[in-house]
């Protein structure tokens, strides 16, 4: 965790204390879902990137354990955003990879 005497960046923002960054980061990641939602943007892997982006630095900087003032609304961001995701039909590489290994498997044992 980022202690609040060092200054705080993300991407070219910098922050002079932790809390701020965090309420930055959180508000913009939920301007972003809501511009897809309402559709202002498009629901597509890029937009979604730059919420997500913001929400894995947080996650970076929280380290083991969400701060409780913040976690509600930081599961939030991600529950919205995993909806979005599933709305798009996207689905993550790693994982594709991951079941198809396993539906393999499995079919062949079947034989």
């Amino acid at each position: 965790m980022v202690s609040g005497e060092e200054i705080c960046r993300f991407d070219s923002q910098a922050f002079s204390c932790f809390d701020n960054m965090v309420e930055t980061l959180m508000h913009e990641a939920n301007e972003q879902i809501v511009r897809i939602d309402t559709g202002d943007k498009k629901n597509t892997n890029l937009e979604r990137m730059y919420a997500r982006w913001r929400l894995q630095h947080l996650q970076q900087c929280f380290g083991e354990c969400v701060p409780g003032v913040y976690r509600s609304t930081y599961n939030s961001l991600w529950s919205q955003l995993y909806r979005l995701e599933h709305q798009a039909g996207y689905r993550n590489p790693y994982v594709v990879y991951l079941l198809e290994k396993v539906l393999c498997r499995d079919s062949s044992s079947v034989v």
